[in-house]
């Protein structure tokens, strides 16, 4: 009887609202913070990363003597951890992390599934993909990170999930889905409040049509602000003239009015 090879352990990075490792499903136990912070931060720079960057952003250190000997233990920590010798891999001064463990994270399967939504056949298939991404999304890129070099990713990742509920939301407009359009607009500009303003207009319209009038007011009041306070900006003057128009009781449809735009031109 032939003695059966043991099945490998499934790791899984879990990076969006959380920061987890599970393996067969159980989150992983770190025997030092070091080689956690190693894990996340070769993740956030997945072409890599020279030991004199890692040191700085990670520790606050100059690359001595003494500190490549505690980036060479956290190294070995994480890999033993990991349970693979390959996790780290070094090519000409650069570390990166593995394309296996990449590929086990849930930005993997986010950016999977917006390059399968690009080459969805029917409108039908598109929603699906993009609500398989959604199934990935569930906040922002390592949350509880709280350093300078976490930022670039996360403004990244931000976008490609910002780029899922807009998609969505264009689905739900060409059907005159309101409820649905309106729902994904909302998390779209929760999630980027500096999305393009044109979303911020459309968001207006689909409140109005399905929360009233006074909803879609406020919005633009709370949008007004924003600008004001963060930005130091104010709205186009279209978005006002939308405003106005939404104050005097007029229901718009901006999927409509730019039907009839594009049928005049």
């Amino acid at each position: 009887m032939t003695d059966l090879a043991p099945i490998p352990p499934t790791l899984h990075l879990r990076t969006l609202g959380d920061a987890v490792v599970t393996v067969n499903g159980q989150p992983l136990v770190w025997p030092a913070r070091s080689a956690e912070d190693l894990l996340w931060y070769l993740h956030a720079h997945p072409g890599g990363a020279y030991r004199a960057d890692l040191l700085a952003d990670l520790w606050g250190l100059e690359d001595t003597p003494a500190a490549a000997n505690r980036f060479r233990v956290a190294l070995h920590r994480l890999r033993a951890t990991l349970g693979r010798a390959d996790a780290v891999s070094e090519v000409r001064g650069r570390y990166t992390l593995h394309p296996d463990l990449l590929a086990a994270s849930d930005t993997a399967a986010l950016q999977t599934a917006l390059q399968a939504a690009s080459l969805a056949r029917t409108d039908a298939e598109r929603e699906a993909v993009l609500r398989r991404a959604l199934a990935c999304v569930e906040g922002e890129y390592l949350p509880q990170v709280r350093s300078d070099w976490v930022e670039e990713a996360r403004a990244g990742w931000r976008v490609a999930r910002v780029r899922v509920y807009v998609a969505l939301a264009t689905l739900h407009c060409a059907r005159r889905e309101c409820p649905l359009a309106t729902q994904a607009l909302t998390r779209a500009v929760q999630a980027d409040p500096l999305i393009g303003e044109d979303h911020h207009q459309r968001l207006m319209t689909c409140l109005a049509q399905t929360h009233g009038r006074f909803e879609a007011v406020e919005h633009y009041r709370r949008y007004r602000r924003y600008l004001r306070e963060e930005v130091g900006d104010t709205p186009m003057p279209d978005t006002v003239a939308i405003a106005e128009r939404l104050k005097a009781g007029e229901l718009l449809c901006r999927e409509a009015e730019l039907e009839r735009g594009q049928a005049r031109g």
